[in-house]
């Protein structure tokens, strides 16, 4: 499933590019090649559902029927929201290259709507496993189960706001400790459910001065030089942390841009933020004041867009032409328009 979750990358690519020729060239035939291999490991289990098996849900154990610790079963929600992901973006792909008809895409269209859902468990946590199975680590530091949240795309605000809920209590439920890569992690999971508070957190939770004399006395936290620490040195808690504070800050689809959605407006009142990318081919400027958005600006170079941006509750539909600047005001209304003299000045 390791190269399944690459392949989610490519699709991200395209949709932060826009590249029509990576996606035709690049990453159509990439994930054909999986789309193939998933079809083919993918079996008919109970209920007519179709399912992995074996199957894990990484570094974590459940309490088996025979009251032993396990960590291989079948269908964990990762697997499947792994799944979900690459069968959407084929078929989203497919869609824009005209490849509709294609034999592999009418299956995977099939087989979409045959994946083992995600559930929730008695608790009212998102279920790591097929079964509701007992948990002997409630404070583990991965959330695999989470991963149609962040990174994911089948758990949001808008459309699943059960599963929302049940992310929310998943998140809950297994702590702010962990080290750097899972702290990020956490951050981001929070700014998708638009948690400021929470996501605000998890940022303080990882600036915690490591001392490298004694960093076994240490989780996660940070070195002098601001590299995250696992123990010891590990770089993918850097990068998360660019992305989840990017996620409290702006999050899109192709069609939409959400402004804001996780500011912690008492903690981060005034700021700025420039050269955001987003879905869609569009950069993005934010300016906030006193916790409220002051001013936005959106440009893109190649591609007219049609852009919804929503600011707490109100949704406004821009439209987009390459080589202009659009400035919006607090009210989403348009307030300037200029001509964009270069790729380099912004």
């Amino acid at each position: 499933m390791g190269g399944a979750w690459l392949c989610t990358h490519l699709w991200e690519h395209y949709t932060y590019t826009m590249d029509k020729d990576f996606l035709k060239n690049k990453a159509y035939p990439l994930l054909e090649g999986c789309t193939l291999f998933l079809l083919d490991w993918l079996i008919e289990g109970r209920g007519g559902y179709l399912e992995t098996n074996p199957s894990t849900s990484p570094e974590h154990m459940f309490i088996g029927p025979d009251g032993k610790p396990a960590s291989v079963s079948y269908s964990s929600t990762m697997d499947m929201s792994i799944i979900k992901e690459v069968f959407s973006a084929i078929i989203s792909a497919a869609e824009i290259l005209g490849k509709n008809e294609d034999e592999i895409v009418q299956k995977a269209r099939k087989a979409q709507t045959r994946l083992l859902p995600t559930k929730i468990a008695r608790d009212g946590s998102i279920m790591e496993w097929a079964v509701d199975f007992e948990d002997p680590e409630i404070h583990h530091r991965h959330v695999s189960h989470l991963f149609g949240l962040f990174p994911g795309h089948t758990i949001t605000v808008e459309k699943t706001p059960d599963l929302c809920k049940a992310a929310d209590y998943t998140l809950y439920k297994r702590g702010e400790e962990g080290p750097g890569w899972s702290t990020t992690w956490k951050t981001a999971l929070w700014a998708r459910l638009h948690n400021s508070e929470h996501a605000y957190r998890m940022v303080k939770h990882l600036f915690d001065l490591v001392d490298p004399d004694h960093e076994s006395n240490y989780e996660g936290g940070l070195y002098g030089n601001l590299f995250t620490s696992h123990p010891p040195f590990q770089i993918d808690a850097n990068f998360g942390f660019s992305a989840a504070i990017a996620e409290m800050l702006v999050q899109s689809t192709v069609k939409d841009l959400y402004l804001l959605p996780a500011l912690p407006r008492d903690k981060w009142a005034n700021g700025c933020v420039k050269g955001l990318k987003a879905r869609g081919g569009v950069t993005v400027n934010v300016c906030w004041k006193e916790g409220d958005l002051h001013e936005v600006g959106l440009w893109s170079n190649e591609h007219n867009s049609i852009k919804r941006l929503h600011y707490r509750g109100s949704i406004v539909n821009a439209n987009l032409s390459p080589g202009r600047v659009y400035t919006f005001n607090r009210q989403l209304r348009c307030i300037k328009t200029n001509t964009l003299p270069s790729a380099t000045s912004y």
